[in-house]
């Protein structure tokens, strides 16, 4: 089963559909919808760049969906009303965020609206205990999933050329710095020994670590290589609609890994972050090695 973003009968008078703009808004600054001409760029362009736009639009959903998830599970591990109030606001950014991205890829003549699929949301918790849970995604999808987005979209904003896009883009950045933020702050909390099988526990998500940075290069486009990353052009040229190429990702990838996600794991009681970093940059530099 799937399920359409947008309603095809949306009303701009109702109270829903009000509520949804304010939220939908950037917090700084506007986005000028109806100054985007498509005709003065070439229909290639268009196409590739709303490609690129509409798998973010999935990639925002699914993280409201694991916002949306996690909020409801902090309340049960008796967290303060302060990250009540964090999830609200991050629940609404990716609300915002998965609006913008579809705004985008329509305003670039994307032939038909993204569908999302349910079971692909993975939500399930498969960790131990619910305090587990928490704190395994916390590291997963901020400390490193949201660190590095911010690290990737500042890139896409510095390359956008596009006014439309470039201002579609910092909207997204000046949330992604909060997520980040507040996730490093709220790992390092569930990182403290409470003696309910912390121990235990800990261990279990450093042995996650190789694991998850395999995961996050395979979604960074970065397999080749840092080396490949450092060799190749890093952002498609002008008209550029706030996008990276594949080098591009993958050198944000590696750069944000080394000087951002590693050190900080490290600092909040996950040293085993180091070797498993140091052991995926040694296999992807032996594979960008490998005779094609």
């Amino acid at each position: 089963m799937s399920f359409a973003l947008r309603r095809t009968t949306g009303d701009d008078d109702l109270e829903l559909s009000r509520a949804h703009a304010i939220i939908a808004r950037p917090r700084r600054g506007t986005i000028a919808w109806s100054d985007f001409d498509p005709s003065l760029f070439d229909a290639e362009d268009l196409a590739q760049a709303s490609v690129a736009w509409n798998g973010r639009v999935i990639q925002e959903y699914h993280s409201l969906a694991l916002f949306t998830q996690l909020a409801s599970q902090v309340h049960l591990l008796g967290a303060p009303l302060d990250w009540s109030g964090a999830f609200a606001r991050m629940i609404a950014d990716e609300v915002r965020h998965t609006d913008i991205c579809a705004r985008m890829a329509g305003a670039l003549g994307a032939s038909e609206p993204v569908k999302i699929e349910p079971d692909h949301l993975h939500l399930a918790s498969g960790a131990s205990s619910l305090r587990a849970h928490v704190r395994d995604t916390i590291v997963a999808a901020f400390c490193i999933g949201e660190t590095l987005s911010g690290r990737m979209f500042r890139g896409c904003h510095r390359a956008a050329t596009v006014p439309l896009a470039r201002a579609a883009v910092r909207a997204i950045v000046i949330d992604e710095t909060f997520h980040a933020a507040f996730g490093w702050e709220a790992a390092a909390l569930l990182m403290r020994d409470d003696g309910l099988e912390f121990a235990r526990e800990r261990s279990a998500l450093a042995a996650s670590l190789p694991g998850l940075f395999r995961h996050y290069c395979r979604l960074s486009c970065a397999e080749k290589g840092p080396d490949w990353a450092r060799a190749e052009m890093q952002a498609p040229p002008a008209p550029n609609f706030g996008t990276l190429s594949e080098a591009g990702y993958a050198h944000a990838f590696f750069e944000g890994m080394r000087d951002d996600v590693v050190p900080g794991l490290v600092a909040i009681g996950l040293p085993e972050a180091v070797e498993a970093f140091r052991d995926l940059v040694d296999e992807k530099a032996y594979q960008g090695r490998r005779p094609r």
